[in-house]
């Protein structure tokens, strides 16, 4: 199979991202996951969960028959030291909020208090975790499907540290194992001994890295692999072999409200109302559909504008309005993805601002990797950026850009108005005030992920996060 890029980093209580996962969700698995095609949530390393009548607490049982890779019995105490490493505010784990509704959870990773025992994790046996929280949670088992909540090896860490993720030293719990890498070429998963039976007859999937999607199109024609994902292009959209999805991903412009002279509102306000989202879309890239919102209808139906509009009027009224002096040489910078479609649509969005309001824009192009080491440098105005929700739920739309997730948070904006919305599930209200009153962010689109796949291959599944399914494939032997 192929990928656009490889890992930097497969240490999922780290700062795994959408591409590093791919990998990640193919040799691991928590204690509930996805079956396919249906996406119905499904014990996993889970027997059963019980819940208490106000149910805040959970009682998870680990199936007896659950290993590791090396055949050693998978603990509950294998979750309590991973849940411990994402909220160990010495982590670099960018998902600690996912357990903030645990009990002392944030208490913890903000250092409130330094005992994680007062925390409402616990292993009361081998096989028991409990799970205790602030408030009541109707479906927390879901949360348990993402890789942050996926158990470690503690032995491991401890005995190789940083390096405890690479090839073959990588202990699984999932259908396959981590077993080869080389850097920016290629990487190697083998079948799991030790998971449970499948009637799958793939025993190893070679990965290759090629960011050329024409270079890895002429090899699937060519048979070299049996199928192809990330296809996003629409001339190819008409091979018979073509698929779609729709994904749980938005883009959006985020602004950043700390760096003159986006710090001001109103030069926010004049700088967005420049950007026409109706002529952004090259036609060839039709996996994109114009967001008006941040929360895709599939999650929470919402027919309203709810980010600012376009109107090259308003925008210079906005200008006036913010005091800022366009003195000579003035410019803005725009940190922005390499890879096309993003690269010209961002070319697009800043022809857009520069004839609006005779604002130079300084488009700065990365590959992800440097994209992301760029961004948390903190020298950029706007930027486009993209988020794929990990829960199905309209709050893991939102929070990105709260304050309560400022790991992650590229606008820097801070407001407890916005974040007391979204724990009270007043989401429309929530988009208002970041996206529209004070143009923190602009949507800009959501995408669906194109794949084609050779009738050579069966059961093999995406989900809605954009990830091959490989663990029940089964491929023709002719």
């Amino acid at each position: 199979m192929r990928l656009d890029t490889a890992p930097s980093t497969l240490d999922w209580t780290g700062q795994v991202n959408v591409s590093d996962a791919a990998i990640v969700e193919n040799i691991c698995e928590g204690l509930y996951g996805f079956n396919h095609p249906e996406e119905k949530l499904v014990p996993a390393i889970a027997s059963s969960v019980k819940k208490s009548k106000d149910l805040t607490e959970y009682t998870f049982q680990i199936r007896d028959d659950a290993k590791w890779s090396d055949g050693r019995t998978i603990y509950a105490k294998d979750f309590l030291d991973g849940w411990q490493r994402v909220l160990s505010p010495q982590s670099t784990s960018i998902y600690s909020r996912y357990l903030f509704d645990i009990v002392n959870a944030r208490e913890y990773y903000s250092k409130k208090i330094t005992n994680f025992d007062e925390v409402g994790i616990r292993a009361s046996s081998d096989k028991t975790l409990v799970v205790k929280f602030n408030h009541p949670q109707k479906n927390w088992e879901v949360t348990t499907a993402f890789w942050p909540l996926y158990p470690v090896r503690k032995d491991l860490i401890e005995k190789f540290g940083n390096n405890w993720w690479r090839a073959g030293t990588l202990l699984s719990t999932g259908p396959f194992v981590f077993s080869g890498f080389e850097p920016g070429k290629r990487a190697v998963l083998s079948r799991n001994p030790y998971y449970k039976k499948s009637n799958s007859n793939v025993d190893q999937v070679e990965i290759e890295f090629v960011l050329d999607l024409n270079e890895a199109y002429q090899k699937y024609q060519k048979k070299g692999y049996p199928f192809l994902s990330g296809v996003g292009i629409q001339k190819y959209f008409k091979d018979k072999d073509y698929h779609s999805i729709p994904l749980l991903r938005h883009y959006a412009i985020a602004v950043n409200t700390e760096r003159f002279p986006l710090n001001n509102k109103f030069f926010r306000l004049a700088v967005l109302s420049t950007i026409d989202r109706k002529s952004m879309m090259p036609i060839e890239y039709s996996t994109f559909t114009r967001a008006l919102t941040l929360i895709p209808s599939s999650v929470l139906s919402e027919n309203d504008d709810l980010s600012v509009s376009f109107d090259l009027n308003k925008a210079k009224e906005y200008l006036k309005q913010s005091g800022v002096r366009l003195e000579k040489g003035f410019k803005i910078t725009f940190l922005t993805f390499l890879n096309e479609p993003f690269y010209s649509i961002s070319k697009r969005i800043a022809d857009q601002i520069e004839k609006g309001l005779g604002i130079a824009v300084d488009t700065l192009a990365y590959q992800s990797q440097e994209f992301e080491a760029f961004s948390s440098l903190n020298e950029y105005n706007i930027l486009m950026t993209s988020w794929t929700a990990k829960v199905r739920s309209p709050e893991d739309f939102l929070t990105p850009y709260s304050t309560a997730y400022s790991p992650s948070n590229r606008t820097h904006f801070s407001s407890q108005e916005y974040d007391e919305a979204i724990e009270k599930g007043e989401y429309k209200k929530a988009q208002l005030i970041i996206a529209k009153e004070n143009a923190a962010i602009h949507p800009l689109f959501f995408e669906s992920s194109g794949f084609l796949t050779h009738s050579s291959i069966k059961n093999l599944y995406f989900d809605q996060r954009g990830f091959p399914v490989i663990k029940d494939a089964v491929l023709s032997l002719k």
